[in-house]
């Protein structure tokens, strides 16, 4: 169109200036044939400076340059517009189809939350939430050394209390562990029914699993001072309890458990006053005082008792005593 500028400004030039003037007398003026001047006719119609008019002898009016310009703006207003209506409903529509698939694939997977527990303290104090909270069961591995002892009786009270919840306890430790003495104690005293533990030569980390959706895994296994981290979901720790049951089916009940038998203990008069005032909390030197025998004596009869009950705490002896049924 660009080359076609003079020939179009002079067809404009002879329809403005002779409106009355057929197409043929147009193109005879401007020296081209009608096939022609219909094309440039067409041009400027495009441009927006003839408009068809049929009751025009040529078939168009002119437009005044200025008019033609706004109307050209207009329009390309009119479609810039149209054009970014439309840019917002396809955008609209991207963000409805990202929110939508996006849920539906979310849907698809289980959250993991992994919660950080910088130190032993905190461990610990998890841990005995994370206890009272259990609904079913607990699974614990326990690849190093036994506790201190002096932890034994906060444990089997632990013990008793999630027995008295219903839940189901399986335990875990290395065979030498089993064997410590007091260690043998308190997994007499902790095996009961709803209650297991087998020993392994080999345990791959510490792990403790609560119910289905919770674990407790150290931060370092070889070191425990660095703290553990808190695993709640159920996709990963459905996995971690499948590593369990390998690490189970391969271990085997303790010698030592499997010989525990029942405490068959005949009790005289003294010891059995003894034991009472022991499990309703009398100390030692009110006990002494009321049966009217020295601390001495008190002391060896106590440490006689344990002896032959193969307890190595006070509590312990206390426990197998009332399960043997002998304080009524």
């Amino acid at each position: 169109m660009e080359g076609n500028s003079d020939a179009r400004r002079e067809i404009y030039g002879l329809i403005s200036r002779n409106p009355g003037g057929s197409l043929e007398d147009i193109a005879a003026e401007a020296r081209c044939s009608r096939a022609e001047a219909e094309q440039l006719c067409d041009e400027l119609s495009l441009l927006g400076l003839l408009t068809p008019a049929s009751d025009s002898p040529s078939g168009y009016v002119t437009v005044a340059p200025e008019a033609a310009l706004i109307r050209l703006f207009s329009a390309e207003e009119r479609q810039t517009a149209a054009h970014l209506q439309l840019v917002s409903k396809i955008r609209s529509g991207i963000s409805t189809l990202v929110r939508d698939y996006s849920r539906l694939a979310e849907e698809r997977r289980d959250s993991v939350e992994v919660q950080i527990l910088p130190d032993p303290t905190l461990v610990n104090a998890f841990l005995e939430d994370a206890g009272s909270a259990a609904r079913s069961r607990m699974r614990s591995m326990h690849p190093g050394g036994p506790p201190p002892e002096e932890l034994i009786d906060d444990m089997l009270l632990r013990d008793k209390e999630m027995e008295s919840r219903g839940i189901r306890v399986e335990a875990l430790y290395l065979r030498r562990t089993a064997e410590v003495p007091f260690m043998a104690g308190y997994l007499t005293d902790a095996v009961r029914p709803g209650r297991e533990a087998r020993t392994a030569d080999y345990l791959p980390l510490r792990m403790i699993l609560f119910d289905d959706d919770l674990a407790v895994l150290p931060i370092d296994p070889e070191d425990s001072r660095q703290g553990a981290v808190a695993v709640h979901g159920k996709t990963l720790v459905r996995s971690l309890h499948a590593l369990y049951d390998y690490c189970w089916y391969n271990a085997t009940p303790s010698p030592l458990l499997q010989t525990c038998g029942t405490v068959d203990l005949v009790l005289d008069s003294q010891e059995l006053v003894i034991v009472r005032m022991l499990a309703d909390g009398v100390k030692d030197e009110v006990i002494a005082r009321r049966l009217g025998i020295s601390s001495r004596t008190l002391s060896r009869t106590i440490s006689g008792l344990m002896e032959r009950l193969g307890a190595q705490t006070r509590f312990q002896a206390a426990l197998r005593i009332a399960e043997s049924g002998l304080l009524g």
